[in-house]
Order: C-alpha cells, then structure tokens, then sequence
C-alpha cells in the first residue's frame, strides 16, 4: 500500500512537470503568455552575402543580462509566428538560414528569451530582397525588378541597382538610385560588345540616430546572358570547280547542320579585289553556280559568312580560289611603217590579245627624246598629220595581260609622207 502511494506519487510528479515543461514550450515558440520582461532587439536585419549567396540574419544582441538566446520565426505578417530555429548565447548575434533560397522571398521575426523562458516582444516582420532581370532576344535593354524590402528598422530611404558588365566591367558600379517608394523597377542599355550582365540591389536605411550608420539589405546576385545564338560551328568551301563550256564556277558547301540560321552570305573577290557579297543563300548549304564570269579575269576566291540570330557575331569560312584558263594567249601585232594619207595604213594601232583592260600606257617619242603622244587607251592610236615630220619615231607600251603578266613593249616605227 505505500509502495502504491509512492508510485501515484511518482506519476503526478510527472505529469505536473511534463506540463509545466510544455506550457513553458508553449509559451517560448508561440508567445502567447509572453511579457515584455525580457528587453527586445532594437536592429535587425535580413541579407544576401557574397559569395555564398545565403540569407543572412543579423541583430543587435539585447541588453538584457539575464537573456539566454534568441527564437527566430518565419510567417508573412499578420500570420502565426512559425518555429525556425533557436539560437543560444546572449551576444550572438547572426543566423545563416542555409535552407532558404534567396531567389524566392521569406519573412522572419525574433524574440529574445531568459532563462526561465521568459520572452521579449515580437520585432516585426522583416525579409529578404529578390531581384530579377532580363534582357529580350537580340535586344541591349536590360530589365530588372525587385521585391520592396520590408521591416527596415527606421525606413528605407534609397535603393541602389549595382550593375556589372562582362567583358568591359571588373566591378560593380551604382547606375541609378530609386527612391524608396518605387517603382522597384528600372530599366538601360547596354554596349553591342556586352555578352553577360550581373545585377544586385542594396536597400539604404536611414541614418542611425544612435551609431549615426545606415542599415543596408542586399538582394541575390542576378546573372544575365545576352540571348544571341552563338554561330555555326563550321562552315566550309569544300570545291570549287571552272566549267569552261557555260562559262561558270560551280561551288560545293559543308556547314553544321545543327546551326538554323536564315542565309548565309556568298562574298567574292576578283584578282584580289575588295570582297563584295554576290549571293545570299538558303540553308542548308549545297551547291551554287557562279555564272557571272569574265574569262579575260584569271584569279576568282570565294568565302561565306554567317551570323547569328540577332545579325551578330559574324563568322567566316576559309577562303577557296580558283584560277581560270585562259581564253586565248597573251599576243600584241604592233605596226612599224605608218604612212601619212595612206587610209589602210596612216595610224599607230597596235592590236593586243588577252589584255585585262585595267592597266595600259602608250608613249611614242620623236628622235630627240620629245613626247610627242600619249593615250592610255588601247582603242586609241597616232594619226601622223601633214606636219609631222618624216622619220623614226620610238615607242614604249606597257600593258597588263590576263595571265597576270605586265609586259612593256619598246621599239620603232617609219613615219613616211
């Protein structure tokens, strides 16, 4: 019988302390018995650090000497304080919610607590900032936007978007302060050369009327590319072939079949002319017929360029060349007797074959050196006159045949009367 008295003993004990632990419990994470016996955080402050790109928690450690640690609780505002996590010891004064992600926007509230589990009032709920940016298709208009920070202790005074541009910028820079009102929004140009832009947002507090410094709450780190498609991975001349009874160049083409682009550029040069676009063909590549062909040139090169979907980042191709025949060899039947009056036979006309018409001279000198003619015109000659007197006259043409060879002729005609 007293065994029994003990042992009902022993479980009232139990019970009362199992109770009296749980309404202690209760009371810490929910407050609802909370007085303000314990004296509050006076600052407090939710932030994403470098480079971890974590949700910092930091605070004033209370100053309260009997303070034991501090509750943290999530919860939008109005709603039910939600445990988190406790941290313990009075000068603590930093969280790291390494389970949260900093792209989406969480709500926090911090109480402190004693030994008895007594707890100090509620701070109000504050978060962190979320940052997004973009920037269009082909466009240098780069947009970002922002979640207003909420909770700053004394108001947020200024928000500042810190800008970054790859590969032109090392650093961050500010490049517009927004006033805390709104909107949480702005938007500017990039450079052409621009490939990625990386963002950030600072929330400026007021000044402190006690340490006379400014809060200040990070966002995340937004990192946006250029959307531009990078251009093909090859594309190659892979024949080029003379076809002497049309007159024409047959070209054959290899290029990444994976690339879907519009067209690709043709570009020709003709003996070592300037390049000058002549086609803009289909994808995919595959052969082309080059008609516009003079015989008289020798020397015709090809290349092809493509670029991306936004018309940059050009790329081009190796060059292919093909060297054609020629129609007929380099000759010149040059007069040496020219008699004055004669209509068969009364001007210096030499007939050339095989010239490329981009480089002629003709200079015909009397027996005392004087230049008594001149004409870069082969379709030109000398017409002897009445006056001119009867002799030996010399010449010297020089001209440029289509076998890419300058030649200069020298030499002597009779002028008889």
């Amino acid at each position: 019988m007293k065994n029994e008295k003990i042992r009902i003993k022993n479980v009232f004990a139990q019970i009362f302390c199992g109770n009296l632990f749980f309404i202690f419990h209760f009371s810490f994470f929910t407050s609802l018995f909370a007085q303000d016996t314990v004296a509050p955080v006076t600052r407090w402050l939710a932030t994403v650090v470098d480079p971890s790109q974590q949700i910092v928690l930091s605070w004033t450690p209370s100053a309260d000497t009997h303070a034991m640690g501090y509750h943290i609780c999530t919860g939008n505002p109005g709603s039910p304080c939600l445990d988190y996590d406790t941290v313990f010891g009075r000068n603590n004064r930093s969280y790291i919610c390494v389970d949260h992600n900093p792209q989406e926007q969480h709500t926090y509230r911090i109480h402190v607590f004693d030994s008895a589990y007594n707890v100090s009032s509620l701070t109000p709920s504050f978060g962190n900032i979320v940052l997004t940016a973009s920037v269009p298709q082909c466009s240098t208009e780069v947009s970002a936007t922002w979640t207003p920070y909420i909770g700053m202790p004394g108001g947020v005074a200024i928000y500042q978007l810190w800008v970054k541009q790859e590969p032109i910028e090392e650093n961050f820079s500010v490049v517009n302060s927004i006033d805390s009102t709104g909107p949480y929004a702005y938007h500017f140009e990039i450079e052409e050369n621009v490939t990625r832009v990386w963002l950030k947002v600072h929330a400026v507090g007021f000044p402190d009327t006690l340490s006379g410094g400014r809060l200040v709450s990070q966002s995340n780190i937004v990192a946006v590319e250029r959307l531009t498609v990078d251009s093909a991975a090859f594309i190659h001349i892979t024949s080029a072939d003379y076809d002497s009874l049309t007159t024409s160049i047959q070209l054959s083409f290899d290029s990444d079949t994976s690339y879907h682009t519009d067209h690709y550029t043709l570009w020709r040069s003709i003996d070592n002319s300037p390049w000058r676009a002549i086609a803009t063909l289909p994808f995919p590549l595959d052969t082309y017929v080059d008609y516009d062909i003079n015989p008289f040139d020798s020397l015709y090169c090809y290349r092809l360029s493509v670029t991306d979907a936004c018309d940059m980042n050009e790329k081009y191709s190796s060059t292919l060349c093909v060297v054609t025949p020629d129609p007929m060899p380099p000759a010149a039947a040059i007069p040496n007797i020219i008699i004055v009056g004669d209509p068969d036979n009364n001007t210096f006309l030499p007939q050339f074959r095989g010239l490329k018409g981009d480089l002629f001279e003709m200079h015909i000198y009397n027996r005392q050196g004087i230049l008594v003619y001149s004409t870069a015109n082969p379709a030109e000659g000398w017409l002897p006159t009445t006056s001119t007197p009867q002799g030996v006259y010399t010449y010297a043409i020089r001209c440029h045949y289509n076998n890419n060879i300058i030649k200069t002729h020298t030499g002597t005609v009779l002028v008889i009367k």
